[in-house]
């Protein structure tokens, strides 16, 4: 059965052991209820039931302000490899009973938290990454110690279904492949056929060493880039074959650099990874796709 996006706190799911001060709460009030029986003191002894009241009323506070919670799942957002992915979780209440002083394991921002009637409280439960793929959101617990921190509560782990892509790591920036006629379609070449020159601007990470004014660099200091107009759209195909690395993983990220700086420079570009090919295409939604083959692509071991 798979994990649900969303559980209900009930009181099988609700946990609850007294704490150190609360433990030491009770013994001190068996201690007196002792004395008070030895020197038969009427007021002693109804001190003692004074205090025996607190810790069942303190006992029953605790183990409600987590009965009736709510938990649910929002998708994550995609994160490179060595980020933090986190998982956005949304805390609820259904009844009119405001939940106070709570806490989420591996929360982003640990720090304590309310529930209030119709107010659902958004946390992050953060979890660190080391390689690409899928990243499933770890088993959690909220916990609470309200009102008198006498009692512990905590819930059941919750497990979601609930995951993160992770794309790979992008590597040092490189210049784009320069085009030759003599590869093929597909060759991770930049096409500009049919250019026409335009002008100058500032040299950007990626541009090709080709089209680099090297005469204007004595002048300005600074490194030009002739610029073309051209009828048609730069294309240019990035192909894992003939993508330069040493392994496997460092051409995906010589992908995952390529495609962040063709996006930055708005150029038409498309994906081949083996039998799976993406048509050229600009803009988030195709960068997300481009990087999301990337992040699930098989791995070598």
């Amino acid at each position: 059965m798979a994990d649900p996006v969303s559980i209900m706190f009930h009181r099988r799911y609700v946990y609850m052991l007294p704490t150190g001060p609360g433990f030491l709460f009770g013994f001190s009030t068996l201690a007196m209820l002792l004395v008070a029986t030895n020197y038969s003191n009427g007021l002693a002894h109804g001190f003692c039931f004074l205090l025996a009241g607190i810790v069942i009323v303190s006992m029953l506070y605790t183990q409600r302000n987590l009965q009736g919670l709510t938990v649910s799942a929002v998708p994550a957002a995609p994160v490179f490899a060595g980020q933090r992915a986190r998982f956005p979780l949304v805390i609820s209440t259904f009844d009119q009973v405001p939940r106070l002083s709570l806490w989420l394991e591996k929360d982003a921002h640990p720090v304590a938290f309310s529930v209030q009637p119709g107010q659902p409280v958004r946390r992050n439960v953060s979890v660190s990454t080391t390689r690409r793929g899928r990243v499933s959101i770890p088993a959690v617990r909220v916990t609470s110690a309200y009102p008198l921190g006498l009692f512990f509560a905590w819930s059941r782990r919750i497990e979601l279904a609930s995951d993160c892509v992770v794309f790979p790591e992008p590597s040092a920036p490189l210049p784009f492949p320069d085009f030759r006629t003599d590869l093929p379609v597909g060759s991770g070449v930049v096409r500009s056929d049919g250019d026409d020159f335009q002008g100058f601007r500032e040299y950007r990470v990626g541009d090709s060493y080709r089209h680099i004014h090297w005469k204007s660099l004595p002048r300005s200091n600074t490194l030009q880039v002739k610029t073309f107009a051209t009828s048609h759209d730069r294309e240019c195909w990035f192909d894992l074959i003939h993508t330069p690395g040493p392994a496997l993983e460092h051409r995906l990220s010589q992908l995952c650099r390529w495609i962040i700086d063709a996006e930055v420079q708005q150029l038409h570009y498309g994906l081949r990874l083996g039998s799976v090919v993406l048509a050229p295409g600009t803009g988030h939604s195709h960068k997300l796709r481009c990087l999301t083959l990337l992040a699930l692509y098989p791995l070598t071991d």
